[in-house]
């Protein structure tokens, strides 16, 4: 299990992270449901090198996560969550659950060096630092915070926040060595 961090800027202690952990934790819980659906679809993703076809397989796997998702997190969340598991989808990373310690924490199980490649691009270019700054700014927009009324609200609503996600290169090595072995064997 690869354990990635995703911490926001000065504006965190404004945010629910308890919260924002367990719609996510929603969404990989129904995203479950889909598998057989989705694992399929991935598949034919990563075996193609033809763009036009990778998008083709992207977008349908996007349009069953947003049909197994609608219901399961806050509506300006859809998207975010949506992409969060269609980028994994298609990489063979499977988020496995969030939890929140100093900051949030994503499970991610990586089964492949190709899949643990992925991910690392994926954190390394800063997309998923701008997929988790897109879902904290919507969770404080949308009220998924706890004690904040009146003027402190409106003061806050529409202000963007910065997350950031890592993945230590302790962590990074810890996973590599036994794919790899796996990879050679």
């Amino acid at each position: 299990m690869v354990e990635v961090r995703v911490d926001c800027d000065d504006s965190s202690d404004v945010i629910d992270e308890e919260n924002l952990a367990k719609v996510i934790n929603a969404v990989v819980k129904a995203v479950k449901k889909c598998e057989p659906t989705i694992a399929p679809l991935a598949r034919k993703y990563r075996q193609t090198s033809v763009k036009s076809r990778q998008s083709h397989f992207k977008h349908q796997i996007r349009e069953h996560h947003r049909t197994w998702l609608t219901g399961h997190c806050p509506q300006r969340l859809l998207s975010y969550c949506v992409d969060l598991l269609t980028e994994c989808a298609v990489s063979d990373v499977d988020v496995d659950s969030a939890a929140v310690g100093d900051s949030i924490i994503l499970y991610c199980r990586v089964t492949t060096v190709e899949a643990l490649s992925d991910l690392k691009q994926m954190i390394d270019s800063g997309q998923l630092s701008q997929l988790f700054s897109g879902m904290y700014t919507a969770s404080a927009n949308t009220g998924l915070m706890w004690g904040l009324f009146g003027n402190i609200y409106s003061w806050f609503a529409g202000t963007a926040i910065t997350a950031t996600v890592t993945l230590s290169t302790e962590k990074y090595s810890r996973m590599f060595e036994p794919l790899r072995g796996k990879f050679f064997q």
